[in-house]
């Protein structure tokens, strides 16, 4: 036990009964990382708290995200999703927040930030306005597509051809006539 305490101690960990927080950042600030880091460890000393994933959890009582309590989340039909999503009978969430208007019943993460349901596509929890849930596609690494337009972390890309877009990687995509990076036109 001492050993563990002073490796910890070593590697800059603070301890305070079961919660052992590192600070990563000198501005202390609520990066995803270091709560995704925390709830790890704190899974070692709680292991009775079932199904930390994503950052969402639950007790017998209430559903969390990074440690806070989602308010009116139905812990019975409660599950993560991935990508920062989650949903439950009656709604879906990002981040822990309700996302207005989402159909639970056929909410689904489909990666990378986006998700959609039977009417709407969304991206980090926001509604992407005018995008097609019957045909949108995500691509992978920020950009997604559906019948009539192309998408970079849910800003549409202006003036890109959605038929011949494709991501080629390293933040890189492509249509027939331009090559794009990072949703912008090279």
């Amino acid at each position: 036990m001492y050993f563990v305490f002073l490796c910890l101690s070593i590697f800059n960990y603070q301890v305070f009964g079961f919660n052992i927080k590192r600070n990563l950042h000198e501005d202390e600030s609520d990066s995803f990382d270091a709560k995704q880091r925390e709830i790890l460890i704190r899974r070692q000393y709680w292991p009775d708290i079932p199904n930390i994933n994503y950052g969402y959890t639950k007790d017998s009582f209430n559903a969390y995200y990074m440690g806070r309590k989602i308010d009116g989340a139905s812990v019975n039909s409660f599950k993560p999703l991935g990508g920062g999503y989650a949903k439950d009978t009656w709604n879906a969430y990002f981040a822990g927040q309700k996302i207005s208007g989402a159909s639970a019943n056929s909410f689904e993460s489909s990666g990378y930030g986006y998700a959609k349901d039977t009417w709407d596509v969304y991206y980090a929890g926001k509604k992407i306005s005018g995008a097609s849930a019957n045909s949108f596609q995500n691509l992978g690494n920020g950009y997604a597509k559906d019948t009539w337009d192309a998408y970079y972390a849910g800003q549409k890309i202006s003036g890109a051809s959605a038929n011949s877009f494709q991501n080629i990687g390293n933040g890189y995509a492509k249509d027939t006539w331009n090559t794009y990076y990072r949703g912008q036109k090279t």
